[in-house]
């Protein structure tokens, strides 16, 4: 005969460690972009390692459970993307993919999550969440998507060299390939120092010159200044269009790992206020 303290019952197994047993009911998936141009200094896969390592940290600071990463990318200005992100899906086919990845590591846990957050890590996948309801229904639990915000003051951005373009770069929708996803590759130590030195010795000769080498730097620069009229959705994204004016100025991208700390700081409270905030 078994002794019954030997079994651990599972409403007291889900109440050991630090955190509410209600946090490990909220879980995570990311969802960014694998195979993606941000320049030679950067992997080709810097979205989904940024996303995974901000998600991680929620999860140990509150004990909420990550489900997976989820391998799909879309993008809200279409098939152009195929020339920076070759594994460009259409919107639809995107969502589809998500919910049926999702599915089964949503079944295979030992417990029903009272809620799914779906973080996002890159910009084009920003249209998600029009989308939250018919995932909810798809999948059988309420679902959120987002993006990662600053919501709160960043540490040390007054002393960032180029903290007066952030602010209003942030303010009008955000960058790729710039001073802020290099700073923060460069906390994760995810930056070729060799390369990026590089690219900022040919863009202080000529700017124009770096945008044809890596078209994809200084928010897809060389698109918007060398594209015919099928990047026009390019030049219709605010914070895309002040990264090329900014870097044809600046002739150099800043990675500041001390800044790119910061920004993962205030990105990583974001995604706990999220999850202590699920119902």
């Amino acid at each position: 005969m078994t002794n019954s303290f030997l079994t651990v019952p599972n409403e007291k197994l889900a109440a050991y460690g630090p955190h509410s047993s209600a946090n490990r009911e909220v879980l995570l998936f990311t969802v960014a972009n694998d195979f993606e141009a941000h320049g030679q200094a950067m992997p080709p896969d810097i979205d989904s390692r940024n996303i995974k390592a901000l998600v991680h940290m929620a999860c140990q600071r509150t004990g909420a459970t990550f489900a997976a990463h989820l391998p799909f990318s879309t993008d809200s200005v279409g098939e152009i993307a195929r020339n920076w992100s070759p594994q460009y899906m259409p919107f639809n086919a995107f969502v589809e993919g998500l919910i049926a990845t999702a599915k089964p590591w949503i079944e295979s846990f030992s417990f029903r999550p009272r809620k799914v957050l779906m973080v996002i890590g890159h910009g084009g996948n920003r249209l998600l969440p029009t989308r939250d309801d018919e995932i909810s229904k798809q999948l059988g639990v309420q679902t959120e998507s987002f993006m990662p915000g600053v919501l709160r003051p960043i540490p040390g951005l007054e002393s960032f060299e180029a903290a007066e373009f952030v602010i209003e770069n942030f303010a009008a929708g955000g960058e790729h390939a710039y001073h802020v996803e290099h700073s923060m590759a460069a906390h994760f130590g995810d930056v070729d120092f060799d390369k990026l030195a590089e690219m900022n010795r040919v863009a202080a000769d000529d700017p124009l010159d770096a945008l044809r080498r890596w078209p994809a730097i200084a928010g897809l620069g060389g698109y918007i200044e060398f594209g015919g009229k099928e990047f026009d959705p390019l030049r219709e994204i605010a914070g895309l269009v002040m990264c090329l004016d900014d870097f044809k100025r600046r002739r150099k991208i800043i990675a500041d790992a001390k800044f790119g700390g910061d920004i993962v700081e205030v990105a990583v409270e974001f995604i706990v206020d999220k999850i202590v905030s699920s119902p």
